[in-house]
């Protein structure tokens, strides 16, 4: 029987049968014991987010007669770890097992640590008021280095320790207290990287945001032509987005407020629906910058190396010149001096009075000195310093001039950037603002820029988007866009559009940043950062650098920062293709696609392409030579530029050694590659030239990242050398992943206000980093037993809860839905269905995407899944299938 899709409450609903999605077979018999077995009719397997660990006196486990630890709990150097606080027990008497709360007010652990780096807690209380907790970081004897505490009142709910610089590397105690206050008890994430200052983690729960009271309506084409003058019965036109698209305001009779809250919008929007001539209605969704406010600044620039740009710049000495780039962001840092300096000799028509690029932010986005549209593209900063002008950095790692001696330099120097304005405060803008963007730069024949940048995101699918861009690239104009950074393969928009070249992040060696969106809509990746790794090793976080701002004793001055995000990534593309379009004029969007596809343009991944880094991530000088017609050098490029081994991953790497520019040039490579032990190295001989490396397991310590950089010398018309860092590591983490004991539901897709409810359920203990679960059919028999599971229709969850409140994927617990986190698809059991190796995987990250189409709404206000109790059930707990009840 085939798999067939439905829609229900606005989950994407899969119904699954027998034969039909990867089924697998019942069991009626035990063959060694002769105990007759139940079938199964769902199972599978959760996996667990590395370098995850568990509080191992949670209140999960208290309730249930574990004594609390008398000494502190060993961790490894890097983690991630969930855990509870209680100053006080509060047992409420009743016979609901979640009706107790133990007392455990401090939790103490062994953690690894370097002088320099950082544990940071985060801490989650569901009620408003609640106790402090407080985090110390001590030596083993006591002694107190750094000690910090939340403020609930003031709503600091993270704080970090750190260890001084004049400690000894080694062994620490990390303790978490909970304050003298009554419960609520206190759900907590502690976390560390080794070898990095500092941490981000998405923990949150959130939704799409979207502008109350607004809508964008999609008309057929009949009633379209109609709008300018009439109305619909549910709403009032604002403005026309083209010839079918439309802003719409909601009736001010829908409204409780003077715009109308988030529940309103949606329930106007699902009555805009009905209406006679709607082909789709969905929110007005806020746009926002992909990448952080505030990060620390970094002064080294690795994300250049790891692309081959020197080698690329050696192919084009102009830097894209002749090329002008499209900044849609927060616009260009600008003070009485002019633009920032490092991009003033490259901002398109840069003389003070003549101000180019536009400003479409609308007024309630909009926090400059005269709020709503106009043509000054400056960015205004943010009145408490924490703007650190996101468009700036991202226009700097495009096109910020060289050889000034001022600071960075962008991918493509000698290029021009046009500034335009759809962000504001706080980074974000409506999704209309931005299709109006794109319409200005791209919609016209010549356009106003050869490419435009996006990185920013956090949309669903909007068809008026989707046409302003097809409209762009109908004109020439390629579309760069990040791929956004919640680590989900949910489609980001604008980056998945047709037509748009959606980029990953990697961090310092090329891998998947940890926050980076991935799926088979990648098209390549880039540099974005990762303040979480050092994954070069060389002793500072993966952060990208270019020009930015900050606040000093006059106001604004131009600066320079480190950020990660793919918003960071997506300009190196851009930056990328305009060398190539100075070398090609008439590059266009299909031909990049063409050779891209063909591995012209990226170092390349197996079988092609990945879900996570698309084709691969951008090789500079392979795609200035693939659009160069008569190169006059020749250099030796490494592919890939970077080497990263471990046991968990790969242990060994074919590199090639590629020779672009004139090969009529004779190279000679120099065969002595001097390599560490661990280490070993072949250089084949003849031509084309390629290198393997191989890790020495047996020479390495378990978990201790090493390092070297392989230099191969060569000659063609001077002495040159080619440099290619390696990092390696022994992982020893996988089976000792921990994510605490998880209840796996099967729940109603219809919530009940904001919890769902469980129709069956069981639980499983992490053995060798995974859990497995299993559910029957209900055979009619009393009393029940929890996992079995009666026809109809569910959606499939696990999580932890270690609060014991009896409601499990609440922020600071692991969670994992089907078939990926944050988009949930509902599964039909019936009589005939056999649904084995069902596969999720357990994290106490978030994603923040959750609308899997661009009909789908938001679920504002989602508060977990709540537990099927024995008691309120009259239900049984699951024992060994097939033993008797």
């Amino acid at each position: 029987m085939a798999c067939r899709c439905k829609r229900i409450a606005g989950v994407l609903a899969l119904s699954l049968a027998v034969g039909g999605c990867g089924g697998g077979s019942s069991s009626s018999g035990d063959s060694e014991t002769g105990i007759p077995q139940a079938p199964v009719v769902l199972s599978g397997s959760i996996g667990i987010e590395a370098n995850t660990r568990v509080d191992s006196d949670s209140a999960d486990r208290l309730v249930f007669g574990e004594l609390p630890l008398t000494q502190p709990q060993p961790l490894p150097a890097s983690f991630v770890l969930a855990g509870y606080v209680s100053f006080s027990e509060d047992s409420r008497g009743t016979s609901d097992p979640f009706d107790d709360f133990p007392q455990d007010p401090e939790d103490r652990f062994q953690v690894p640590m370097m002088p320099g780096e950082r544990v940071s807690l985060r801490t989650f209380i569901d009620d408003l008021d609640g106790p402090t907790v407080t985090l110390k970081l001590q030596r083993l004897d006591g002694t107190v280095l750094d000690s910090q505490a939340t403020d609930p009142v003031n709503e600091l709910s993270s704080v970090n320790v750190n260890l001084p610089s004049g400690e000894a590397a080694g062994d620490y105690v990390v303790v978490i207290s909970a304050g003298d206050f009554d419960p609520p008890p206190v759900r907590y994430v502690l976390s560390k990287t080794a070898g990095i200052q500092s941490s981000a983690l998405n923990l949150d729960w959130p939704s799409h945001q979207f502008v109350p009271g607004r809508a964008i309506v999609a008309m057929s084409d009949s009633h379209g032509q109609r709008m300018a003058a009439s109305t619909l019965a549910l709403g009032q036109a604002v403005r026309a987005l083209d010839h079918k698209h439309w802003l719409m305001a909601m009736p001010v009779s829908r409204m409780s407020a003077a715009s109308g809250n988030d529940q309103e919008t949606l329930d106007w929007i699902q009555a805009l629906r009905q209406q006679p001539g709607v082909e789709s209605a969905i929110p007005d969704y806020v746009a926002s910058a992909q990448g952080p406010l505030d990060e620390p600044l970094y002064p080294k620039q690795w994300h250049y190396g790891l692309i081959n740009l020197p080698a690329a710049w050696q192919l084009d000495a102009g830097g894209g010149s002749d090329v002008t780039v499209a900044v849609l962001d927060t616009g260009l840092f600008r003070d009485n001096s002019g633009w920032h300096p490092d991009l003033a000799p490259n901002v398109v028509n840069p003389l003070p009075s003549d101000l180019p690029g536009a400003d479409f932010v609308s007024a309630e986005y909009d926090n400059d000195s005269s709020p709503g549209r106009d043509d000054d593209p400056r960015d205004p900063g943010n009145a408490v310093g924490t703007n650190v002008f996101h468009g700036t950095h991202v226009a700097g790692t495009v096109a910020a001039s060289a050889n000034n001696q001022l600071g960075g330099t962008g991918v493509a120097f000698g290029s021009k950037v046009l500034p335009v304005r759809v962000l504001g405060e706080g980074g974000v803008g409506s999704s209309t603002d931005l299709i109006d963007a794109i319409q200005w730069v791209g919609g016209s024949t010549p356009p106003k820029a050869d490419i435009i940048n996006l990185s920013l995101g956090g949309l669903p699918q909007i068809p008026a988007l989707q046409s302003a861009i097809a409209d762009a690239v109908t004109n020439g104009v390629i579309v760069v866009a990040a791929a956004g950074n919640q680590a989900s393969s949910l489609p980001a928009y604008p980056a998945a559009e047709q037509g748009v070249f959606s980029v990953s992040a990697v961090d310092g060696v090329g891998n998947l940043a940890s926050y980076s969106n991935f799926g088979s809509w990648i098209d390549l990746a880039a540099p974005g950062g990762d303040v979480l790794r050092d994954a070069n090793l060389d002793g500072s976080a993966d952060l990208v650098i270019s020009a930015s701002g900050s606040l000093g004793a006059n106001g604004f001055e131009p600066d320079y920062s480190g950020l990660q995000g793919t918003s960071m990534a997506a300009p190196h593309v851009a930056g990328v293709f305009a060398l190539m379009k100075t070398k090609k004029r008439d590059l266009d969007t299909g031909t990049l696609l063409a050779w891209l596809e063909s591995g012209e343009l990226t170092t390349p991944v197996a079988g092609g392409r990945s879900d996570a880094l698309g084709y691969g991530v951008i090789d500079a000088a392979k795609a200035v030579l693939t659009a160069m017609e008569d190169p006059s050098v020749t250099i030796l490029s490494a592919s890939p530029s970077t080497v990263s081994l471990s046991s968990e991953t790969r242990t060994f790497q074919d590199i090639d050694l590629q020779v672009l520019g004139d090969e009529s040039n004779s190279l000679t490579i120099d065969p002595d590659i001097v390599s560490p032990d661990w280490l070993d190295v072949l250089l084949s001989p003849g031509t084309p030239f390629a290198v393997n490396v191989s890790l020495n397991e047996q020479l390495l310590v378990p978990g201790t990242p090493v390092s070297t950089r392989l230099e191969i010398n060569y000659t063609t018309d001077t002495d040159r050398v080619l440099e290619i860092p390696v990092v390696a590591e022994l992982v020893t983490d996988e089976s000792a992943r921990d994510a605490g004991r998880h209840f796996v539901l099967l729940v109603d897709p219809e919530p009940d206000g904001f919890l769902y409810t469980t129709v069956a359920q069981t639980s499983a203990v992490a053995d060798n980093g995974q859990y497995q679960f299993s559910f029957i059919p209900d055979d009619g028999v009393e009393p029940e037993m929890l996992n079995e599971v009666p026809p109809g229709d569910y959606i499939l969850v696990a999580g932890s809860d270690l609060d014991n409140d009896g409601i499990i994927c609440q922020s600071g617990e692991a969670c994992a839905e089907y078939p990926v986190t944050g988009v949930r698809e509902v599964i039909t059991i019936d009589e005939d269905t056999d649904l084995t190796g069902i596969s999720m995987t357990t994290s106490y990250s978030r994603p923040t995407i959750s609308v899997a189409t661009p009909d789908a709404l938001p679920r504002p206000g989602f508060a977990g899944y709540k537990l099927k109790t024995p008691q309120s059930a009259g239900a049984v707990a699951p024992k060994t299938i097939g033993a008797e009840r």
